[in-house]
């Protein structure tokens, strides 16, 4: 929709995305497709349906969403079968689900409506010096929207934060959002670009090239993240490369994230297949695993790593 984004959540009192309490917007849609994304609801461009079969009440409901759904993707079962491909989002059969089992998962904004939904907390912002993060999905999917975002937050004093996958136009980001940001949370993934392709369905250059020249280029703060997803990117070989990688570019500090397997559940709720079986929170004994494999590359001091 012109002049739009497409969002599908909004959270607030968040306290791991940046200083003081901030309130999180999350964009859909994303270049990437990495198997153990943690949103994978963000991932789909466009608008779509989430069904939670475990409080589905059908039969005894009397299926109402069936009756009213337009494209026929809902199926008379017990519980109801749900094609998530095929839905349209006529958005009927929302409210007419007792339950609530049917969630729509996407909303089209303007910016002047998200701005005004995010400025209701700005007492918070100020008494905690937080703000607002801008997160995906990939918000620079929807660049020119989030550049406008990042314009109208700043003009109102609000602290802007970004978390990003790096693949995007670096002309674009440097024109029109990184005027406009005071942090940057970046996200390094995999440093040998085959394993990148792989995994995550693009190519790692384009990310590292951002990196550096964000790095070497910009005075706004730059974070690397690395999310630590066992027997893929929590590798003491790719650990060490990409602690290297960030020496090579001077950087004092970066946070290690670590796996948390509870996206499944919402794989199931979209219909889709998982494509990494990890079921198991990382140990602590892994966690420190990988702290080691940063320390023994002589890279990065001190570490920051999210439980």
């Amino acid at each position: 929709m012109r002049g739009k984004a497409l969002i599908f959540d909004v959270k607030r009192d968040c306290s791991e995305d940046g200083p003081g309490i901030r309130t999180t917007v999350f964009f859909k849609g994303c270049p990437m497709s990495c198997v153990w994304c943690q949103n994978p609801e963000g991932i789909n461009p466009k608008p779509g349906l989430s069904f939670n079969e475990e409080v589905c009440t059908s039969p005894d409901c009397g299926n109402p969403c069936i009756s009213v759904c337009q494209a026929k993707c809902l199926m008379n079962a017990s519980p109801i079968q749900a094609i998530n491909t095929s839905c349209t989002r006529c958005e009927r059969c929302f409210p007419v689900c007792p339950a609530k089992a049917l969630e729509p998962v996407g909303r089209w904004v303007t910016v002047e409506e998200l701005l005004y939904e995010v400025c209701i907390d700005k007492p918070f912002y100020t008494s905690s010096g937080g703000g607002v993060t801008l997160s995906g999905g990939e918000p620079t999917f929807q660049m020119e929207f989030i550049g406008r975002f990042l314009q109208a937050l700043k003009k109102e004093g609000i602290h802007t934060a970004i978390e990003t996958c790096g693949f995007f136009s670096y002309r674009h980001f440097q024109e029109q959002a990184l005027p406009f940001l005071d942090i940057i949370y970046f996200d390094l993934k995999l440093v040998d670009d085959a394993s990148s392709l792989n995994y995550t369905g693009r190519s790692n250059r384009c990310i590292l090239e951002n990196f550096s020249r964000l790095s070497g280029e910009s005075n706004v703060p730059i974070v690397p993240r690395i999310p630590l997803i066992p027997e893929i990117t929590a590798t003491k070989e790719n650990l060490t490369g990409i602690a290297r990688f960030l020496k090579k570019h001077n950087i004092s500090s970066c946070s290690l994230m670590p796996y948390n397997p509870l996206w499944k559940d919402k794989l199931k709720r979209l219909g889709l297949t998982a494509h990494y079986n990890r079921s198991a929170f990382m140990t602590k004994t892994e966690e420190r695993n990988c702290i080691d494999y940063f320390l023994s590359a002589l890279a990065i001091q001190p570490l920051t790593v999210y439980q």
